[in-house]
């Protein structure tokens, strides 16, 4: 095993770091002899309404819309922050230097077949020491040049199912059986949050895409009819391993439709699902994240009913499907 050596340059503290100048130092959500939800509540009742929506939606001024950057609030100290990094194979990062690069694993369908838990927890484990270092480094996941720098949020294990070769990304797959994937998915993702003294995880791990993504032609125009036995015995019983045993930070919705709806407006899939039987099990919250561009596709696929009242055209219809996305899902940052 190489270890490599990295000059330290520019600030010294990890990337998206809040509470660490004079200006947020003197407010009370910096006190830590206060309680978390004591420090929340003062740090929302600080943000105005576009501010918040700021701090959860894309913001073009600072880069790359699809791996969203959220904003920063200079006035209280808090920094921007960029969610998307891949950690499926790897950590989708820059190299350090020529040969001096992120650990790049078997393809999952390879580390799938050898049924072996104990690589998947450790192959999670490398992949959330690695994100934490690439944080505390302030490096970036493209170009070293780039602004696009790495957090602590990983998008994978992709766990769908790998059933037809013409979906595109089998290779980013464990395999076809749910049980087979959710367990990968378990192991891997209790490596990657493993926790250390303090009870803080290496990384936060997200699971996509949630659900029956199997096609990546055209995606985000595609609807596809699922009976409920195909829902619970395909396309939803790895999901539910992922999160009551591997205890997965969240998810991402996928591109595609089930039954008309897109899947990141499926009162379906995410409430009477996601919300309520999947929570339950577990300790704490799952948060959802929206793909990058779901609404325009959402406003302009017509798999989302729309209003039959005024053909006053896209401002409204866009303003309907917003309006039931909100409704229907937890808004945060979009995913991959």
């Amino acid at each position: 095993m190489n270890l490599y050596t990295v000059a330290c340059t520019g600030t010294p503290l990890p990337s998206y770091q809040a509470c660490a100048n004079a200006v947020a130092l003197t407010l009370p959500y910096c006190n830590t002899s206060l309680s978390f939800e004591a420090r929340l509540q003062d740090l929302l009742g600080r943000l105005s309404v576009p501010q918040k929506i700021s701090m959860i939606s894309p913001q073009p001024q600072l880069g790359d819309t699809c791996g969203v950057h959220t904003n920063t609030i200079p006035e209280l100290g808090l920094p921007q922050y960029y969610w998307l990094v891949e950690t499926n194979t790897g950590v989708a990062s820059a190299c350090l230097a020529p040969g001096q690069c992120a650990t790049t694993f078997s393809g999952p369908l390879g580390m799938g077949a050898s049924f072996n838990r104990t690589s998947w927890r450790l192959k999670g484990q490398v992949l959330g020491r690695e994100m934490r270092a690439y944080n505390n480094a302030n490096w970036p996941r493209f170009d070293p040049s780039s602004s696009d720098y790495i957090g602590i949020t990983g998008y994978g294990p992709n766990i769908n199912i790998a059933r037809d070769p013409r979906f595109g990304r089998t290779s980013e797959l464990p395999g076809e059986d749910p049980f087979l994937s959710g367990n990968y998915a378990s192991e891997m993702v209790q490596g990657m949050q493993t926790v250390d003294s303090a009870g803080h995880p290496l990384m936060l791990a997200y699971l996509k895409h949630y659900t029956a993504y199997s096609r990546e032609t055209d995606r985000g125009h595609d609807t596809y009819n699922i009976a409920l036995h195909d829902f619970y015995d395909t396309y939803l019983a790895q999901y539910e391993i992922a999160f009551t045993q591997g205890n997965a930070t969240g998810a991402m919705c996928s591109y595609n439709g089930e039954n008309g709806i897109p899947s990141c407006a499926n009162n379906f899939i995410l409430n009477e699902v996601y919300d309520l039987s999947l929570y339950r099990a577990t300790s704490h919250s799952r948060k959802l994240t929206k793909l990058c561009v779901i609404i325009r596709w959402c406003a302009r696929s017509g798999i989302v009913p729309m209003p039959t009242s005024p053909p006053t055209a896209v401002p409204c219809r866009t303003c309907e499907v917003i309006r039931r996305m909100l409704l229907r899902m937890r808004l945060l940052p979009p995913g991959p």
